[in-house]
């Protein structure tokens, strides 16, 4: 779970739950503390009531003697209110132990077992006892502990309660401070993501926090190197590309004029498999200059332009070298445009090597079919259906489907590559779309 978590989530999760704790376990101290004070308090109440009926009871009942009145079951002091109850009970009694005067709820019977001087509980009551200085009177004052109870248990849930409002509003703060305090990392983490073979500028270490310099610095020494490499990787494949034309057409038109003098000669066979290979050397050349200019990352356009113009040129092109008018079918209604921010020369590259890929590729016996949509072109053909993991694999480097025709295995890479510089891509299906077989490659362009 903590894999799947982003640092954000991890930290706002961690200080909110060890937040959460801390309060919880200081407020559980607080309680402990709350029930001792009010255990103290409600002792001293006892005490203080004790100490104020007993003088007043004595007075009453040594009045009472003199008047004649008594009770032996003891006196039942009543309610000032119908209906109401006490939470605190007392009795008086005389020195041989009898009751003599009691509250409206206190029992008849002793509060405690043993009558001794302080506190005492029992019977689930908290009783304070107290005599008088001769031993004549003895008053005992209690209180449910029940009561007590209660009054702890609200005073618990006034502390506890805000808790579960001030746990959300915690959990947004640290969230919104986390937040604001990881924004340069997420910042950082963009602009790297960034970065790849099109964009291989340097991070901005000088603007981040002192903490983050040293990753942005480190990442762009690794950009540096990178660049390096790619620029001598590019430099070298279209450096070699460039270089080899001109010694590549000159060994091809020597090999057609040898062939054209062998004639009839047995030996003008081998001079014809040699033209074959020095067409596939200059196809390979091509292909490599065209992959060095597309990894040079010169497909992006700041303005969207109309490709329909470059996208008729092409087919007729490609059905010409291919010796047949009929060979690539344009299906566009007239007055379709095509608008994506892309070089015109960028998009011919990639859009020639569907096309080339289609009619080298595909079955002879159907045409290419080239449909245009609002934000894509597609190139169609026939030929059998090509499985799912073959097609996932076309579009890298120097791969090649189950083909017996010639063929550097660059194409769909060189086209891939272009595409994800203007943020599109090339989608490829097979069988194709409406058919039970053949096989579509299509540009698509990102929406505006």
């Amino acid at each position: 779970m903590g894999g799947r978590l982003s640092l954000t989530a991890r930290l706002v999760l961690t200080l909110t739950v060890g937040a959460t704790v801390l309060w919880i376990l200081a407020a559980a101290v607080t309680v402990n503390i709350l029930r001792e004070e009010i255990d103290s308090a409600f002792d001293t109440g006892l005490q203080e009531t004790a100490q104020r009926l007993l003088p007043l009871a004595m007075h009453g009942l040594r009045e009472a003697a003199r008047e004649g009145h008594g009770d032996d079951d003891g006196g039942e002091i009543p309610l000032l209110r119908e209906g109401g109850s006490e939470y605190i009970v007392y009795q008086i009694r005389d020195a041989s132990g009898a009751l003599l005067l009691r509250s409206h709820d206190a029992p008849t019977t002793a509060l405690t077992e043993t009558v001794q001087p302080g506190f005492a509980t029992s019977n689930n009551l908290r009783v304070y006892t107290e005599g008088t200085r001769d031993g004549t009177f003895l008053i005992q004052v209690a209180e449910s502990l029940d009561h007590r109870q209660k009054s702890l248990l609200e005073s618990a849930t006034a502390l506890f309660l805000p808790l579960a409002l001030l746990i959300p509003l915690s959990a947004l703060g640290i969230g919104l401070a986390v937040r604001r305090g990881l924004a340069p990392l997420h910042e950082l983490s963009q602009e790297v993501s960034t970065r790849g073979a099109a964009n291989l500028a340097p991070l901005e270490p000088h603007v981040l926090p002192v903490d983050l310099r040293p990753i942005a610095e480190a990442t762009d020494q690794l950009i540096a190197r990178l660049r390096s490499a790619l620029e001598a990787e590019r430099a070298f494949a279209s450096n070699s590309a460039h270089e080899l034309r001109t010694p590549i057409a000159a060994a091809l038109a020597q090999t057609q004029r040898l062939i054209a003098e062998l004639g009839t000669n047995p030996e003008a066979a081998r001079a014809r498999q040699v033209e074959d290979a020095l067409k596939r050397v200059g196809e390979l050349s091509e292909k490599l200059l065209q992959l060095a200019r597309a990894d040079a990352g010169m497909a992006a356009s700041a303005v969207e332009s109309d490709l329909m113009a470059a996208v008729r040129l092409l087919c007729r092109d490609s059905a010409s070298r291919a010796g047949t008018p009929e060979r690539v079918i344009l299906e566009a209604p007239a007055g379709t445009q095509l608008l994506a921010p892309i070089d015109i020369d960028a998009f011919g590259i990639a859009f020639r090597n569907l096309l080339d890929n289609a009619i080298a590729h595909g079955s002879p016996e159907e045409p290419v079919k080239v449909s245009v949509g609002e934000k894509w072109v597609a190139v169609t053909n026939g030929g059998p259906a090509i499985t799912p993991d073959v097609l996932e694999a076309l579009k890298r480097r120097f791969v090649r489907g189950q083909t017996h025709s010639s063929g550097s295995g660059l194409g769909l890479a060189i086209a891939e590559t272009i595409m994800a510089q203007v943020g599109g891509e090339v989608r490829l299906s097979s069988p194709a779309p409406g058919r039970q077989d053949g096989f579509e490659a299509r540009l698509v362009f990102p929406r505006a």
